[in-house]
């Protein structure tokens, strides 16, 4: 035990003087205090202006080649988006392109049919609302045209056009639009630090073999300390990356709360249940475990540190593949049978259920399951890990093979 605890020692206080790691994570500390505390710096009481966010056309050239009121389908415009210029034009459309191009517009309309145009413009921004506003103006000026055809006069109009269904939400699962956000941040944040660490920890235990460090070290401690020292020593240090993380964004978000307090997204991001920072607990360190152990026996079989990528590549394939399926899930139906049969199978296990847990609907006994199937299949590939570690290490030149393997597992010498 006194081994293990030197090993474990030296291993989690030699990440705190990794600049690599203690770079990036005040990196991403210092990233979430400026975005938290950046409403207080600029006095905006309510939160992120999202209109400030949102683009549109400032100058609209019309044409209209039918029966559509341009004027109507102008005003319409302007009322939606306020300080605007539309100005109706005869222009073709090649004439409209060349003023585009020449600043005289920021965009063009072609109304060609009651319900159908052309929208002129040289570059799309991700937040521009000038089509989504030429829509609701052309479908607006149709309907209001063929309501009057019928008969009715302007109050009926827009009495009609101004209903709406309201909507009373009653659910009794949880809320994606909610949970969607902070599931996303924790399980990517969870997927990069196994493969960060799980890649410390394959490259440690390469880089002493290559050195021929490992004869030394071997000597003064039993294979299983080393592993295992090295293994909970990274994985210590990838979960107390994680809730530096986390605290400071939580320590962040509360000193500055009252700024935020109309913004969805970052509410929804923390206001997330309390249970469920267990349930990343438990995931995390059971599923870096896992994933550690293998990384950890394969790069104790590699010659050069040049082969560590080769052979752990199958593991971070797992991983990624793992990850990839997760995500895909996220946008769906998170109850659907890939991610509810992932749920169980403990590759995958230690994502899917998670995700399950936080939006989807999941029972305590496949709870309970996932994490024993979870927690029994760590514990026998941690034995086998042994067993290739206390092997691989002190070989050279050729990777031991399975029946080598097997034959210190089954002699009971993996100690």
């Amino acid at each position: 035990m006194k081994q293990f605890k030197t090993i474990f020692s030296f291993e989690y206080l030699g990440y705190f003087r990794n600049k690599v790691i203690i770079g990036l994570t005040l990196f991403i500390v210092i990233g979430m205090g400026i975005l938290l505390f950046s409403p207080r710096v600029t006095h905006e009481e309510k939160g992120v202006d999202i209109d400030n966010m949102i683009t549109y056309s400032q100058k609209i050239a019309l044409k209209s080649e039918c029966e559509v009121d341009a004027e109507a389908v102008a005003n319409k415009l302007v009322d939606e988006l306020g300080e605007i210029i539309v100005e109706i034009t005869d222009k073709d459309e090649e004439t409209l392109k060349a003023d585009i191009e020449n600043g005289e517009y920021d965009s063009a309309v072609i109304i060609t049919a009651p319900l159908k145009y052309i929208y002129l413009v040289e570059n799309i921004g991700l937040t521009d609302i000038t089509t989504g506003s030429v829509n609701n103006a052309v479908t607006d000026v149709y309907r209001e045209t063929a309501f009057k055809a019928a008969g009715l006069d302007d109050s009926q109009v827009e009495e009609i056009l101004g209903s709406a269904a309201e909507e009373e939400l009653h659910y009794f699962g949880n809320d994606n639009t909610q949970s969607f956000f902070y599931t996303y941040i924790l399980m990517f944040l969870m997927y990069m630090a196994v493969i960060i660490y799980g890649q410390f920890v394959s490259q440690s235990v390469a880089l002493e073999k290559s050195s021929r460090a490992m004869e030394l070290l071997i000597t003064s401690a039993k294979p299983v300390n080393l592993m295992f020292g090295k293994i909970l020593g990274a994985g210590a240090m990838g979960l107390t990356q994680i809730l530096i993380i986390l605290g400071s964004a939580v320590g962040f978000y509360a000193l500055n709360k009252q700024y935020w307090q109309d913004n969805m997204l970052i509410n929804s991001i923390f206001g997330m249940p309390a249970k469920l920072m267990v349930y990343t607990v438990v995931f995390f360190v059971l599923g870096f475990l896992l994933y550690a152990f293998m990384y950890g026996a394969l790069a104790s079989m590699a010659t050069k540190l040049e082969d560590v990528n080769t052979l752990t590549l199958p593991v971070t394939f797992i991983m990624i593949i793992t990850f990839m399926v997760t995500m895909f899930s996220m946008t769906g139906n998170t109850d659907n049978v890939l991610l509810k049969v992932a749920s169980f199978i403990p590759f995958s296990a230690p994502m899917a259920m998670f995700t399950r847990i936080a939006m989807g609907s999941v029972t305590s006994i496949e709870i309970a399951i996932s994490i024993a199937v979870l927690v029994v299949t760590t514990v026998v590939i941690g034995y086998i890990a042994a067993g290739i570690y206390k092997v691989g290490v002190l070989m050279y030149g050729k990777p031991p093979k399975l029946n080598e393997i097997f034959r210190v597992i089954e002699n009971n010498k993996v100690k």
